[in-house]
């Protein structure tokens, strides 16, 4: 959360607050490529983690929680960057 949180802190907000399209637009696409790289990186680590501990796991589904809960969890701090672009998105 903290990662994503970071890049929305870096590569977007700035330019957010500043409500001119021209400064926006490319941001918000730096973002999502930034974003979108961060996402195939969780995904990866959950199937790896999966992966490794499908063999060995106990009874039960629970050994498979983590994996689920941080791919979920990775869009949490996207719903906070989309509000931002849509306030930002509203003339001032």
């Amino acid at each position: 959360m903290s990662v994503q949180y970071g890049l929305y802190h870096y590569l977007l907000r700035r330019q957010l607050q500043t409500h001119d399209i021209a400064l926006m637009r490319p941001a918000i696409g730096r973002w999502l490529k930034v974003v979108l790289l961060w996402q195939v990186l969780v995904v990866a680590a959950a199937a790896t983690y999966v992966g490794v501990l499908a063999s060995a796991h106990t009874r039960g589904f629970a050994w498979a929680v983590p994996a689920i809960a941080a791919v979920f969890g990775t869009a949490l701090p996207l719903q906070v960057a989309v509000f931002a672009i849509l306030r930002a998105s509203r003339t001032p």
